[in-house]
């Protein structure tokens, strides 16, 4: 009787385990679910507005939330039949502004994407506009494939971008870059363009940082150490072979002291050669290309012989 109660006993123990574990592991589940629900990305909406005036042109964005409260960062590209017309970043009070010479002639619907963030998730919105159809004297239009650049430092991007000739245009381009962050550098394949080649690669290149082997510790410390070293220790040296060289001891101790000539003799030459210096002394430790979001402006021109015409695209570059 008492083998039989203790086996109900431990099988009822182990029920009442299994059901504990049970019921920990579903509130671990709903613990978890909530945990992922609150750490998802905030739904965004955008409006995107058009101002022209004259020969300028203003699209202007508000980011929202579904609550209406701003939203706080991220980028915004400007795209218009396939093309960037360029792009932006948002500021504190949720909009981001890019002021444009002037639209490009193909331009008719101009969408605005938010790329999102860690804490937004991405959104878009579209726009009507008709481009001014007049005529106009000979002038160009650039945009790109893309504006908007996110990478991590050692890495580099590719922008891909198109001059585009109105009315005529014939005259060559020529391209350069402004805004990029230390520790950045750029290059265009070709930096000149002239119709009917349309087209050249930006090639945007930055730089991960790297740290300097352990420099070695030396009892004077500095540059310091390195004159030191250079003169005292080869010149004990050359002392005790001095000394051991004027016993009267035998061919081993004058032999001795041959062998710490060389030595002295050695050891200065090392201490005061370039490799010396460069292993114990190395360059400064290369920071890279710091973090951050930064507006990058590419600009275009052209001389006829009388008249510069020039346009800007804009750029951004977030380095992680």
């Amino acid at each position: 009787m008492s083998l039989q109660l203790t086996s109900a006993i431990r099988k009822w123990n182990s029920t009442a385990a299994i059901r504990s574990g049970s019921y920990l592991a579903a509130i671990l589940t709903l613990f978890l679910a909530a945990t992922m629900g609150h750490s998802q990305t905030t739904g965004t909406r955008t409006a995107l507005s058009i101002t022209a005036d004259g020969a300028k042109t203003t699209l202007s964005v508000t980011v929202k939330d579904p609550t209406g409260a701003a939203v706080t960062d991220g980028t915004v590209s400007f795209l218009s039949n396939g093309r960037s017309l360029g792009s932006a970043v948002v500021q504190e009070d949720g909009t981001a502004t890019l002021a444009m010479g002037k639209l490009p002639p193909f331009t008719a619907l101009i969408t605005v994407v938010y790329s999102g963030s860690e804490h937004y998730a991405a959104s878009s919105s579209s726009t009507s506009f008709q481009a001014n159809s007049t005529s106009a004297p000979p002038d160009f239009s650039i945009t790109a494939n893309v504006t908007s650049l996110n990478l991590n430092a050692g890495q580099f991007g590719t922008v891909i971008l198109t001059v585009t000739p109105e009315n005529g245009f014939t005259q060559s381009v020529t391209l350069a870059i402004s805004g990029l962050p230390f520790g950045t550098t750029s290059v265009f394949t070709p930096s000149i363009v002239t119709p009917p080649l349309t087209t050249s690669t930006l090639q945007i290149q930055t730089t991960a940082s790297s740290k300097s082997s352990q420099l070695q510790t030396v009892p004077f410390g500095g540059k310091g150490s390195h004159l030191a070293y250079a003169m005292l220790f080869p010149g004990v040296l050359a002392l005790v072979g001095i000394g051991a060289l004027r016993k009267r001891g035998g061919n081993g101790i004058r032999l001795l002291g041959v062998v710490v000539l060389l030595m002295a003799g050695a050891s200065g030459l090392t201490a005061c050669s370039q490799r010396y210096d460069y292993l114990h002394h190395p360059p400064a430790e290369n920071t890279g290309t710091p973090a951050g979001t930064y507006p990058v402006t590419v600009t275009a021109y052209s001389n006829n012989g009388g008249e510069v015409t020039t346009h800007t695209l804009s750029l951004t570059m977030t380095v992680k």
